[in-house]
């Protein structure tokens, strides 16, 4: 019973004298885009497989990744290390929903929530610039697909796509942003209290089988019984032994609050102080690190608005191409291109001999797989009855697969 109360107020001591830290929670909702839809072909959009890892399951693995933790730093201007970022972040799948649940910890209400509603923006941020580039890829592919008299469902597929020019990715967004937390999450007073009293009680148990165990070896038959050894002394004995144990309890305890006292004192002095000289080589390093991080901000900023002005200028130039194609229609009063049929002449190149090379060769150009792949897609509705590919193909064909042919 004294080592319980004594393991309960060495726990409620650390309680009420460790530091606090607050909790914060971001939510982001994930809406997958069916395999079956074939309006993101060839983009990299989450989609809802089925099996048993989840879009959700998919984003919380994102958002635990190290490039987030260093966009975070840098959005927020923090001097910490990715590692303590990381252990700061909590990521959980709400009850195997579409809801993602994003907390973060800190010493203060307003940081916990500014660093949980970091990492939901710095997700959706890369999100939608890695979404930006391949949407502008798959606009040029479907335009020229167009202009080589593919089906009205190319057509339709591509006004769709252009319509989220400049939108962020449209399978992530953030559903809740964090509020500044009412009360702490640590320390835990009354859990802690518990976890003492339980330590205090087993070390209690421990000490009572010990004496126990000693009580049992030195007892003796009764004709052997020595008078010099009484039973008040041994209780007297046991008596000044559970005193010194309360005693270590409550001077570990005490020792304990003034090593965390001497610990914040510590800090609160490295704090106030000035840099002294032999901290310059933590200094460089530290000024070094974020002259990094300023640069790399930097070229993703210059990156993003490069990706943004080829996008306007591509779209731009389709426009352009658009109005000289109906010009010269008009100039020279040519009727509409008729759809080209899918028995008409048979051209150079069979769509199998184009799967077989991109299958055997496709690895050396992994930058044009996926482009490769969506085209023999929409080649497949033209091919004659003998495998081959109408010869007006020829021409797009031999500018596409160059690097195979």
């Amino acid at each position: 019973m004294v080592c319980t109360a004594a393991g309960a107020a060495a726990a409620a001591g650390y309680g009420l004298t460790a530091p606090k830290r607050y909790r914060a929670t971001a939510q982001v909702l994930v809406s997958p885009i069916s395999p079956s839809d074939p309006t993101f072909a060839g983009l990299g959009v989450l989609r809802d497989t089925g099996g048993k890892r989840t879009a959700a399951a998919d984003v919380a693995a994102l958002l635990r990744g190290p490039q987030l933790a260093d966009a975070v730093a840098a959005s927020l201007g923090l001097r910490r290390s990715r590692s303590s970022l990381e252990h700061a972040l909590h990521v959980s799948v709400v009850d195997s929903s579409d809801v993602v649940d994003v907390s973060a910890e800190d010493s203060t209400r307003t940081g916990a929530a500014e660093l949980a509603n970091s990492f939901a923006s710095a997700l959706i941020s890369q999100r939608s610039a890695s979404f930006q580039s391949q949407l502008s890829n798959a606009i040029r592919r479907d335009q020229k697909l167009v202009a080589q008299g593919a089906d009205a469902a190319v057509a339709r597929r591509l006004t769709t796509l252009k319509g989220f020019v400049g939108q962020p990715d449209p399978t992530v967004r953030v559903a809740s942003e964090a509020a500044s937390p009412g009360s702490s999450s640590w320390p835990n007073l009354p859990r802690l209290i518990g976890i003492g009293a339980a330590i205090g009680a087993a070390a209690g148990a421990v000490v009572a089988l010990v004496l126990l165990a000693l009580r049992g070896a030195g007892r003796v038959r009764p004709g052997e019984y020595d008078p010099a050894v009484s039973e008040a002394a041994l209780e007297k004995l046991v008596d000044r032994l559970e005193a010194r144990l309360l005693a270590r309890e409550s001077a570990l305890a005490a020792r304990e609050r003034d090593v965390q006292a001497k610990l914040d004192e510590l800090r609160q002095a490295a704090a106030a102080a000035p840099a002294k000289p032999d901290d310059s080589g933590l200094r460089g390093r530290e000024e070094a690190l974020e002259k990094r991080v300023e640069a790399v901000t930097k070229r993703e900023a210059e990156m993003a608005r490069h990706a943004a002005e080829l996008a306007v200028r591509e779209r731009k130039l389709a426009e352009d191409e658009a109005a000289a194609a109906e010009r010269a229609a008009v100039a020279a009063a040519v009727p509409e291109p008729v759809p080209i049929p899918t028995n008409g002449a048979a051209g150079t190149y069979s769509l199998t001999d184009l799967e077989q090379l991109v299958a055997n060769h496709g690895g050396e150009h992994p930058e044009k797989v996926e482009e490769w792949q969506s085209y023999l897609f929409f080649l497949r509705d033209y091919v004659r009855s003998d495998g081959r590919i109408p010869a007006s193909f020829d021409g797009l064909i031999t500018e596409t697969f160059s690097d195979l042919l």
